[in-house]
């Protein structure tokens, strides 16, 4: 019996559809070497029914050629606005579909055995909205939320699902592609994905070096503008901290910036392109201000693009979006500053040389590594922020 879902690595992105989808349990997501998750069938459990197979359609995902409808937009709400990455578009759409008593599923960043734990979550009332707001420079356990989600639309519930466009997908093939029209599917214009061990190594440093406990991470924080800063809260002594940091001043964020630290299959996803998976693609609208010189928009406290790629997205935009400003726009301009929307993030030799670093020596070796490499370009950057005085 072949136990192979795929052929190679660069042939999986993790989305756990499979997983989800075996009516034996037998398949479960293992870590390699470097901490990326992957399916491995327990051959005992395995009945060879080949589902897992059937439905892994990774490398030829189905798209939308419907006429695309392209937005910049913001909430309404400046509090909302604030807690958001971008332009809080998702939290409109989700707040409204909620109010509706809908259900949404997104990334959240929850604490397990004392760890930071990204994974996909059920939120069926808006107090938990804030933990989907914000993004998350890491891969979500999501495989094993398709079940829910089904469950969900079977009782005719209206669902909004939100994740990365392999997720997306990996959800589309375990619905077998059935189409419900209680279904919205929003994806984000994704950078690549790092693994989630190395993310809670690198928190582990940090609580080590600085004898402390993190309670929470934000991967983009707005106190000083919107832009590529983070915030660490954590506890020492029994008081609570948080310190925020521009992203060349964390090893982990930067290196995600530079595509160094991602998962394999992200150097070629097929995603990354115009034609897209979900019904609405969304994202940071950068360049808006040259795009659109005239716009009253506030670049400073972020602005989404959106992109209506089905009917059925549109309609979502009008229907649920009524606490969003919103202002026409055209792919290409929205294009030009999202790389991610014309092809896949670069692959650097530097990866190959990060991962072996990590591997024999731990994040503390990828620090050492980073703190030199980076060391007087960093400081230059310091020196230029410092000047700037931001």
């Amino acid at each position: 019996m072949n136990n192979q879902i795929f052929k190679q690595k660069r042939d999986c992105c993790g989305c756990g559809a499979c997983q989800a989808i075996c009516p034996k349990n037998a398949i479960d997501m293992v870590e390699d070497e470097y901490g990326f998750v992957y399916p491995k069938i327990n051959e005992e459990k395995c009945i060879n029914c080949g589902l897992c197979k059937k439905i892994c359609t990774y490398k030829n995902p189905r798209v939308s050629s419907e006429e695309k409808k392209v937005f910049m937009a913001v909430s309404k709400n400046e509090d909302k606005l604030k807690k958001s990455a971008s332009g809080g578009v998702f939290f409109e759409l989700a707040y409204a579909i909620i109010i509706k008593g809908g259900i949404v599923y997104g990334c959240s960043m929850e604490k397990e055995n004392d760890k930071l734990y990204p994974k996909h979550i059920r939120v069926n009332n808006v107090q938990e909205l804030i933990k989907l707001q914000g993004s998350k420079y890491v891969q979500s356990e999501c495989g094993m939320i398709y079940n829910l989600v089904k469950k969900d639309l079977l009782e005719n519930k209206i669902v909004l699902f939100s994740g990365t466009p392999c997720q997306i997908e990996g959800l589309k093939s375990f619905l077998l592609y059935k189409q419900y029209d209680n279904l919205y599917l929003v994806d984000i214009i994704c950078h690549g994905v790092p693994n989630r061990k190395m993310f809670q190594d690198y928190i582990s440093l940090f609580e080590n070096k600085n004898k402390c406990r993190v309670t929470d991470y934000y991967f983009r924080d707005k106190a000083n503008g919107c832009g590529y800063n983070n915030k660490t809260k954590y506890e020492k002594n029994g008081s609570n901290y948080v310190i925020v940091k521009k992203a060349y001043e964390s090893s982990y964020c930067q290196l995600f910036l530079d595509s160094a630290i991602c998962r394999e299959n992200c150097y070629i996803c097929p995603y990354a392109c115009e034609n897209r998976n979900s019904d609405i693609t969304i994202g940071d609208y950068w360049g808006a201000g040259k795009e659109h010189p005239n716009c009253s928009m506030d670049e400073n406290k972020g602005i989404s693009c959106v992109i209506a790629n089905t009917s059925k997205g549109n309609m979502l935009i009008n229907k649920y979006g009524n606490q969003m400003e919103k202002i026409d726009s055209d792919f290409k301009k929205v294009a030009r500053h999202n790389h991610q929307l014309n092809q896949p993030s670069k692959f650097s030799g530097e990866r190959t040389k990060i991962l072996k670093i990590y591997k024999e020596l731990g994040y503390q070796g990828v620090e050492i590594y980073y703190r030199q490499t980076r060391g007087i370009k960093n400081f230059l950057k310091k020196i230029r922020d410092i000047i700037k005085g931001v």
